[in-house]
């Protein structure tokens, strides 16, 4: 038994160390990348119109009111509208200026206007006729039924 822990224990140290040299700059590599292409198949799509269902039309039956007669009559009071004349007056005011005699006394002596008659002799051109020839016409008588 002895040696056959001995040698678990051995294992186990040495892949300790190992564990260690790998990750701390250990020249060996224990891991790498490999590329691999690989054809992979893309489904395509067609865009293919679909009908779209439409609403349609149902008959649908709607109750019909029948009347029924009433033993007695009944008032209905149904308001009507009457039309009432309005009549408003409408007052606006106007502010109007009203005129104030102002009296200031002045320290001058004013001279009040004295009317004066004035006369103004203006010539006035009279312009002289003109003397008009005027043509006198004489009855000229073609035959001579007048003359004896």
């Amino acid at each position: 038994m002895n040696t056959l822990s001995a040698a678990s224990i051995f294992v186990i140290i040495a892949v300790v160390n190992a564990g260690y040299e790998g990750g701390h700059g250990g020249h060996h590599e224990l891991s790498h990348t490999v590329e691999v292409t690989k054809h992979i198949p893309v489904p395509v799509y067609k865009h293919e119109a679909v009908e779209v269902p439409h609403a349609v039309p149902v008959p649908v039956p709607k109750p019909v009111a029948v009347p029924v007669p009433q033993p007695y009559p009944i008032h209905i009071n149904v308001p009507q509208p009457v039309a009432v004349p309005v009549i408003k007056v409408i007052t606006i005011p106007v502010e109007k200026p009203v005129p104030y005699k102002v009296e200031k006394e002045v320290h001058y002596h004013v001279e009040k206007p004295v009317p004066v008659p004035v006369e103004k002799h203006v010539p006035v051109k009279i312009t002289k006729p003109v003397p008009y020839k005027v043509p006198v016409y004489k009855v000229v008588y073609h035959h001579s039924k007048h003359h004896s």
